[in-house]
């Protein structure tokens, strides 16, 4: 039974070593009327797409922009970034505008639906499972 699970597991960590990112892809400009790639996602709208990453140098993001005006815009997509597995608020104040950014980065599948993305708490719980798997079985 111990070598089942640690086999499973082992499988399901190299399933997500081999295979490619898969993210949800879309973007709104407007207001909050037309929800499809709002929080909450809409994973059933006809705008929200599945992509697959180019390479596992990419990570699923999310930005969401708010302007000085209110306007919000959406976005999710695979895309290189320089922050992994977290989160970053930039703000931006110049003459002509000015703006907030949150940007979310994760790397398992699906992972830019929600409000934030939890990929450190997914990742941390899936080593400590494994860990105890192994533990256990010895």
């Amino acid at each position: 039974m111990n070598s089942l699970v640690s086999y499973l597991l082992l499988v399901g960590l190299l399933r997500n070593l081999v295979a490619p990112l898969r993210c949800y892809e879309c973007d709104l400009i407007g207001n909050k009327s037309a929800n499809s790639c709002f929080d909450p996602l809409d994973t059933d709208h006809d705008d929200v797409r599945i992509t697959e990453c180019e390479n596992s140098l990419y990570s699923c993001i999310k930005a969401k922009t708010i302007f000085k005006d209110g306007d919000v815009f959406f976005q999710r997509k695979c895309q290189k970034v320089k922050i992994k597995n977290s989160c970053k608020l930039l703000h931006i104040n110049e003459t002509t505008y000015s703006l907030t950014v949150e940007l979310c980065s994760c790397q398992h599948d699906l992972c830019n639906a929600g409000e934030h993305s939890p990929a450190l708490a997914h990742e941390l719980i899936l080593w400590i499972f494994f860990l105890w798997v192994i533990l256990k079985t010895k």
